[in-house]
C-alpha cells in the first residue's frame, strides 16, 4: 500500500504548503471524517504557527483505498467551513 500525499493545485490556491497542513493536523483543533465512494474524506481546522493574524487553517483532504492522501483545500479558516460538506 503507498502512503502518498498529493498536494493537489485547489489545495495551493491561497499560498499554503504542505509544512502548513501538516503542522495543522499535529494540532487538530476539530476534525470530522466521512466515508463516500470508497474514499475517506478527512475535513479539520488545526493551528497555523507563525501568523497572528491567521491561527488556524481549514483543510479538506480524501485518503484512497490504496492509501494515497490528496490535500484539495486549504485555507485561513472561515467561520462557515463547519457549515458545509
Amino acid at each position: 500500500m503507498s502512503s502518498k500525499l498529493t498536494f493537489a493545485a485547489s489545495a495551493g490556491k491561497h499560498e499554503y504548503m504542505v509544512e502548513d497542513v501538516m503542522y495543522a493536523y499535529l494540532h487538530i483543533i476539530r476534525i470530522r471524517q466521512f466515508e463516500h465512494d470508497g474514499a475517506l474524506y478527512i475535513k479539520f481546522t488545526g493551528r497555523r504557527h507563525g501568523d497572528p493574524l491567521v491561527p488556524s487553517i481549514e483543510v479538506e483532504m480524501k485518503r484512497l483505498a490504496d492509501g494515497r492522501v490528496i490535500v484539495f483545500h486549504v485555507n485561513a479558516e472561515q467561520g462557515t467551513f463547519w457549515d458545509k460538506d
